[in-house]
């Protein structure tokens, strides 16, 4: 009796292993026991030019090095903004699910995992927001909304202009936050933020605008983000609508090393020209370590949810190819940021 069971055992393990083997082993699949975090990304990948000629290196376009960056950083989902006509090819490279409005759409939600619940949102610009619904291995929904907010207006060139107050510098971003206000005010979002207990949701983008939390008496003090103190409307209304800023709130104590700073990563020797992107001024000489002009930190994801809490959260500037500058190794004149959350599954 006692040797039948064991037989029965036996065979039991070995018709199970058979089972698993015969499983298709996709990088959407992830043992359950062990699902315990999550890696959101956003970026602007500045897709208009990633396929130009002149900034392939060593035979890899930009859209190439942005997968490869991607890969590298662990993403489970990319909120992508400036997509054009990317979507379709990075989802594939990566294996990922997807949705974007139309082939060549400014806005692209990338998952590991399965998308429901996705489309635009109901009577705003499929160019400003769209949102989908994440489905975890543990069957833990995220809510996610991608956003591009205006560059109409005053632009953040202006933060370093001395000839402009910090009170007339904040006032160029009301038509920024005239635009949030189309979200955080829409029927629909407010439904997802009032059921963001069982299903937390994720505010993540390219939002034009620097976030108040980054300009403090005591940053100025320090000589940071160039002695200005910024109440900024749009970050505020984020804040008081409930969500956290993953970056800030993981990167509290704020250093130069700590700026977080998204755009620019393009260097003092490159100029921008209208539908030319960047171009070189001269191409003999690099600085180093660093090859970027920065001005701000404009890329934020934020999250509210009592079942999702960011535990680390980073930028990236560089592509693997070249550590020492940005641009034009990193294909974007965006950082990207990188935030690693704790999910814990509803009871």
């Amino acid at each position: 009796m006692r040797k039948s069971f064991k037989n029965n055992i036996q065979i039991a393990t070995i018709l199970l292993l058979l089972l698993c083997l015969g499983c298709k082993n996709k990088s959407n699949t992830l043992d359950n026991s062990k699902f315990s975090s999550l890696k959101v990304m956003t970026w602007n990948i500045w897709g208009e030019y990633n396929l130009e000629p002149r900034y392939t290196m060593e035979g890899k376009t930009s859209r190439q090095r942005v997968v490869e960056i991607i890969k590298d950083s662990g993403a489970d989902i990319i909120t992508m903004t400036e997509t054009y006509g990317s979507a379709q090819a990075i989802s594939k490279a990566l294996d990922y699910y997807y949705y974007t409005p139309s082939p060549d759409a400014n806005l692209t939600i990338l998952s590991r995992y399965p998308l429901e619940d996705f489309g635009n949102v109901n009577g705003l610009s499929p160019f400003s927001f769209i949102v989908a619904t994440a489905i975890l291995p543990s069957n833990q929904k995220i809510r996610v909304y991608n956003l591009w907010l205006t560059s109409g207006g005053r632009h953040i060139v202006a933060i370093k202009d001395n000839n402009l107050s910090d009170a007339e510098f904040n006032d160029g971003d009301e038509n920024r936050y005239q635009h949030i206000q189309q979200l955080l005010q829409h029927e629909d979002f407010k439904k997802d933020l009032a059921n963001k207990d069982q299903i937390p949701l994720i505010v993540a983008g390219d939002f034009n605008c620097v976030s108040h939390l980054d300009f403090t008496e005591e940053t100025k003090a320090s000589g940071l983000n160039f002695n200005r103190l910024v109440a900024n409307k749009t970050s505020i209304a984020m804040d008081k609508a409930g969500f956290t800023d993953t970056y800030r709130s993981t990167n509290p104590k704020i250093t130069q090393e700590t700026l977080g700073y998204t755009w620019t990563t393009v260097g003092l020797e490159f100029t921008y020209e209208s539908d030319l992107g960047f171009v070189p001024i001269k191409t003999d000489t690099h600085p180093e370590p660093e090859y970027r002009n920065p001005f701000a930190r404009i890329d934020f994801i934020y999250s509210t949810g009592e079942n999702i809490i960011p535990i680390n959260s980073k930028t990236i500037v560089h592509h693997s190819s070249n550590l020492n500058r940005s641009f034009p190794e990193f294909p974007s004149d965006h950082g990207a940021v990188l935030t690693t959350f704790q999910i814990n599954q509803n009871k």
